[in-house]
């Protein structure tokens, strides 16, 4: 009787050890899941900003950017941008309020308050951050080429 204890007490712990290092594995996986998101609109942010036909030499807005209806910003001056790339693994659209577990993706354009592409106060530089389950002290960070 008390090999069997014994037994089912090291099958218990074998499970904690499996269950703890799969919850790891998942949290690595999610987090570079969102790092490449974020590096994906970087890239596409910064092919519309050289664009003078699409974003005039400035960034969009958190606005335009969230703009993914058919005849929306995304669609007409992005060719090729995943609206994917905009949900976080929370089910959460990007933003502009910081990267957290609950806010995953932030995107801040500067000067504060600028109107994208278009009007008195163009967008010329963002950042944009995603929370990090793995570090949660450290978001990963991209910042615009023309910042």
């Amino acid at each position: 009787m008390i090999e069997i204890v014994i037994i089912l007490v090291v099958i218990g712990i074998l499970i904690v050890l499996i269950v703890n290092s799969l919850q790891t594995v998942q949290a690595k996986s999610r987090d570079t899941t969102r790092r490449n998101d974020i590096d994906h609109i970087a890239q596409a942010l910064e092919v519309c900003y050289s664009a003078k036909d699409a974003c005039n030499g400035a960034y969009p807005s958190v606005l335009q950017l969230t703009d993914t209806s058919p005849a929306g910003f995304i669609t007409t001056n992005m060719p090729g941008f995943s609206n994917d790339w905009l949900i976080d693994s929370s089910a959460g659209v990007i933003q502009n309020e910081a990267a957290s577990p609950a806010t995953q993706y932030q995107y801040a354009t500067t000067p504060d308050r600028c109107t994208g592409t278009g009007g008195d106060t163009p967008c010329t530089g963002f950042t944009l951050r995603t929370y990090q389950e793995t570090n949660p002290d450290h978001p990963y960070v991209k910042e615009s080429a023309n910042k």
